[in-house]
Parts: C-alpha cells; structure tokens; sequence
C-alpha cells in the first residue's frame, strides 16, 4: 500500500469518528437551535470531504499494480462509501427534515403564516421527502451497477490472463513444431546420402565381381 493511500485512509477513519460524533451532539435535546444548524452545517460539510476522500482513494488504488490488493481495497472502499451512505448521509437527512419541521410548527405562533401557506410548505416538504428517498435509491442502484461493474473487470482480468498463457502456450507449440521440421528434414537428407552411399558399394561390389569373373576366364 503507498504511503499517499494510507495517509487518505487514516484520514478519512479519524474524519468519520469526529462528524458521528457531531451528529450524536446535534441530536441531543440539550442543544439549541444555533447549535445544532451549526453542527448539521458541519456534518454536511464533513461528508463531502469524505466522499472526496474515498474518491482520492479510488485514484491511488487503481494506480497499484498487486491486483488482489487492489480488488481487496476496491471491497473495503465500497464499505466506506456504505458507512458514509448510512451513517452520515440518512442520520443528517434524519435530523434536517426534524429541524425543518420544527422549525415549520414551533414558530407558528410568531409567524403571519395563513393556512394556506402552511399547506404549500407541507407540501413542498412531502416532495422535498420523496426526493430524498429517490435519490437514495438510485446511490443504492449506483453502488449495485459499481459492485457487478468491478466483478466483471475481475472476470475480465482472468480471461485476459487465460489469453495470454495460451497465446504463450502456442508461441512455445510452434517452436516445438519448428525445431521438428527441422529434425525430420535432417534426417531426410541424411537418408538420402545413406541411400547413395548404398548405391555406390553395391555398383562398387559389382565392379568386384565381374572383374573376378573376367580374370578367371581370360
């Protein structure tokens, strides 16, 4: 693991424990209401730098070249980004929409707010919520798609790899087939000149012969 990386993941731990313990604060019925806007300002604040943090991670871990460390800070990374989802992000929802609530009923009273201007506000709570929950949604979608996109660049990997020792067994088969080629013609040219060389001490044999049998008889 590179120093850089491990500077952004001590970071990001030390970064996290501090903004849950602002929002276990904020969420005290001892603070007040500047207090707690303070804190939640805070808290949001933190979760962007975390959500930077992770990213900055994401850039140094695909820089590394050991690819089981890399896919196992690529699992841990998802975490993080789970932890920030869950413990930050829904907490801090959580505590705004209470804080806008009360702060839409507490102060009806030294409001000039009619009637129907508190209906548009509910309203636009109501959507302001469903918002909330469809953009919750699709970060569960996006983490989803990211986690089937990083094991299929696994898989991917793997037949790559698989490609390329096959690629390297065929390289050596030819070489092998080579160096047969080149061994069978030696031997071919090799029985050629045996075959001559045969042909030669039988013509030579009988020359022999028949120089015997012409001395015999003359």
């Amino acid at each position: 693991m590179s120093s850089l990386l491990s500077s952004y993941e001590s970071e990001f731990k030390s970064l996290y424990e501090q903004t849950k313990l602002i929002l276990e604060q904020a969420s005290s019925l001892n603070t007040s209401k500047n207090e707690r806007n303070l804190q939640l300002s805070t808290v949001e604040q933190n979760k962007d730098e975390l959500l930077e943090l992770i990213e900055s991670m994401d850039v140094e871990v695909n820089n590394l070249g050991n690819t089981t460390e890399r896919n196992s800070f690529k699992s841990k990374l998802r975490e993080y980004k789970k932890q920030v989802q869950l413990e930050i992000s829904q907490n801090l929802t959580k505590l705004i929409d209470s804080r806008d609530r009360d702060n839409l009923f507490g102060d009806q009273a030294s409001s000039a707010l009619n009637e129907e201007q508190r209906q548009q506000l509910l309203s636009n709570h109501a959507i302001l919520s469903k918002t909330g929950e469809r953009l919750q949604d699709a970060n569960r979608i996006a983490n989803e798609t990211e986690s089937v996109g990083a094991q299929i660049m696994m898989d991917l990997r793997s037949q790559r790899e698989t490609l390329e020792n096959s690629r390297n067994t065929l390289f050596q088969a030819d070489s092998y087939v080579d160096k047969s080629i080149t061994t069978l013609k030696t031997m071919s040219r090799r029985l050629i000149a045996n075959k001559f060389i045969s042909y030669a001490i039988i013509a030579v044999l009988i020359l022999l012969i028949l120089l015997v049998l012409f001395s015999k008889f003359h």
